[in-house]
Order: structure tokens, then C-alpha cells, then sequence
């Protein structure tokens, strides 16, 4: 089992707490640092990642995780392959249909079917590849633009290196299946992730991906990406995941029937009360709606001991990796939390 953070850069006037967040997973001993990418309610993914990689010497980076709906499939290949230059090759790009930063600009998240298209776009671009550009970019069939190309390329990512490994978040098995057939990754939340019936479902998935590409499943890592809180006072700690607990069921497309049958009135509920630009915020309101067994169910909380047991069980249902979230919005509160589990439950893993 490998573990890594997924910190969430709270808009505020300075990325400096993201920066000592990063430190202190570095010197906790997590792999990788993913920043969170919400441009209406959180500050800049990439100017965000640019200051880590400045500031820690051995953990990977990268977005936990961008979209291609508000930025060009080859804008984020450029960022990306920029940061594994600036990082020393510690580069990682975590990708999916977008989630806050589309629906709070307006727009609507990809379909699997156009997320099936570009994924390999991104991956040809990061290995110096020449694609033919997106049809969905193009101009008006009514308009000619003077010295567009058909085919695109990244300058500079042919310099070759280690390659960067491209994972996708995923809501639903069909886009796990996605993830194992085009990347290298598959993570997923609290509902897929968070318990054995969803990660055995997302194993399967991502299995049969990986397959149908002629890749060796084991070669796909399955994240967990998952709030965490570690307390010695079993309800405090269940409280501070609530938030993240609420969006992990909220209008999902695919729930486990431990979560979508057994608990189907509170879906509901928090689904018509949730609000995007309360995402995450340890101060939503919908995350009074949450009941603990439902926090118990979506998260890696309680105390220490709880906490390895789920993650136990989650091995052993085939997830490979757990990245637990921080926030900003709390620095003192993450720092102490990241230096916990590090401690007191990782080692017993």
C-alpha cells in the first residue's frame, strides 16, 4: 500500500500554506502531493504545483485533478511536462470529467466517450507525439482560421525522461473500466473507494479496462482517494469529514447498494441541498445532512485503530494506493492530521 495527499488550496491570499502542507507530506514520507483544480474557489492549480515543486525535493506533484472541459487537452500536456521540468521529473497528472470547476463556471462535466477520445490525445502529446487536432476545438465550419493546423504537437516534450504517469478519476465502474484501459491510474472517491463493495467493484472495472487494451491489470493503480481524520474521540473525527462525505454521495451516477439502497434518503437529501461553491468547505452546510454511518462508510476516520482497519480492508479489496485529503482552509488542522496517520496508522498497514 502506498500513501499520498490530495490537498484541497483553499483560495486565500497567499499558496504558502499549500507549500508547507507539501513539506510536511514530503517529510512524513507520502508519495505524492496532488493539488486540488477549482479556478472559482480555489486558488491556481498550476501556479500552486509550480511553488511545491519549489519547495520539496522528493515527492511527486501533480492535479488532483484537472479537467479538459476549461482548459485544452494540449494547454495541460504543456503544464504538465513544465512541471516535470521544473520538479525534476516528480510529475504526475490526475485528470477527470470535472467535477467543481466546470459546474461552477457553467458548464458540464465530459462524457465518457469524449473523455475516451482525448485521453490518448494527452498521452500522445506528453510523448512527443503529432495527433490530429480535436474536432470539438476546431472553429466554425463558417469560418477559416489563417494558419490553423490539423496536427499538433508539444515542443519540448520531446526531450524525453521518465515518463508521466497519466491517472483519471472516476464516478462510475464504466469510467474505471475507462481509466484501466487508457492510463495508468484509477482514482476514485469515498463511494468507490471508501469501503470493500466499491473498491471491488472499481478493481473489476479497471481490470476489464486494461484487458480490452492487452495491459496487465496489476500494472493499473487503484487510488482511494479518501478525507481522512484520525482522533482519538471516534465522533470529532467523523465530523470533520462530513463535508467531503456529502459530495462523495451527492448525484452520483453509480452508488454501492451499501450506500444508494441502504441509505437512499439521504442521497437524496444532500443531493437537492448540495452547493459547489461550498465544495469541500469545512463549513458547508450539507455536510449537517450526513449521518455517521454514512461518514463511516465514504471516509478513513475514527480512531487510529478504526482507521487501520479500513485500511486494511480496502487492501484487501485490491486498492493500492490511499491518498487522504488536507485543506488549506485548516492548515494547523491538516498538518496535525497528515503527521498522524503518518504515525500512528500508515506503519501498521
Amino acid at each position: 500500500m502506498r500513501f499520498s495527499v490530495m490537498i484541497w488550496p483553499y483560495s486565500g491570499a497567499s499558496v504558502e500554506p499549500v507549500v508547507r502542507l507539501a513539506q510536511v507530506a514530503e517529510e512524513s514520507g507520502y508519495e505524492t502531493v496532488y493539488v486540488g483544480d477549482s479556478q472559482m474557489i480555489w486558488n491556481d492549480v498550476w501556479v500552486t504545483l509550480a511553488a511545491c515543486a519549489l519547495g520539496t525535493k522528493r515527492v511527486k506533484l501533480g492535479p488532483g485533478v484537472s479537467n479538459l472541459i476549461t482548459r485544452h487537452p494540449a494547454v495541460t500536456a504543456n503544464a504538465i511536462n513544465s512541471l516535470n521540468m521544473l520538479s525534476g521529473g516528480r510529475a504526475v497528472l490526475g485528470l477527470g470529467a470535472g467535477d467543481s470547476a466546470v459546474r461552477t463556471a457553467g458548464l458540464q462535466p465530459s462524457p465518457l466517450a469524449e473523455l475516451s477520445e482525448r485521453l490518448p490525445v494527452v498521452r500522445a502529446l506528453l510523448d512527443a507525439e503529432e495527433v490530429d487536432t480535436l474536432e470539438w476545438y476546431k472553429p466554425r465550419p463558417d469560418k477559416k482560421a489563417w494558419g490553423a493546423v490539423q496536427r499538433m504537437r508539444v515542443i519540448g516534450t520531446e526531450d524525453g525522461g521518465k515518463k508521466i504517469p497519466l491517472q483519471l478519476a472516476c464516478m462510475q465502474p464504466k469510467s474505471a473500466a475507462v481509466a484501466g484501459q487508457f492510463t495508468d491510474g484509477v482514482i476514485v472517491d469515498g463511494h468507490m473507494g471508501g469501503n470493500a463493495e466499491g473498491a471491488r467493484a472499481t478493481v473489476a472495472a479497471a481490470a476489464e479496462g486494461a484487458e480490452r487494451a492487452g495491459k496487465d491489470p496489476a500494472s493499473v493503480r487503484i487510488i482511494a482517494a479518501l478525507d481522512g481524520a484520525a482522533d482519538d474521540d471516534r465522533a470529532a473525527a467523523l465530523d470533520k469529514v462530513r463535508p467531503t462525505v456529502a459530495r462523495n454521495i451527492a448525484r452520483k451516477p453509480w452508488l454501492p447498494d451499501t450506500l444508494g439502497v441502504e441509505h437512499a434518503d439521504v442521497v437524496k437529501e444532500v443531493t437537492e441541498a448540495y452547493t459547489f461553491y461550498e465544495h469541500l468547505d469545512l463549513e458547508a452546510r450539507h455536510r449537517q445532512l450526513i449521518p455517521d454511518e454514512v461518514a463511516l462508510k465514504c471516509a478513513i476516520a475514527g480512531t487510529p485503530g478504526d482507521c487501520i482497519a479500513k485500511a486494511r480492508e480496502l487492501a484487501e479489496a485490491g486498492v493500492t494506493d490511499i491518498a487522504i485529503f488536507g485543506t488549506s482552509q485548516d492548515e494547523e488542522g491538516s498538518r496535525a492530521n497528515l503527521e498522524r496517520f503518518a504515525r500512528e496508522v500508515f506503519p501498521h498497514v
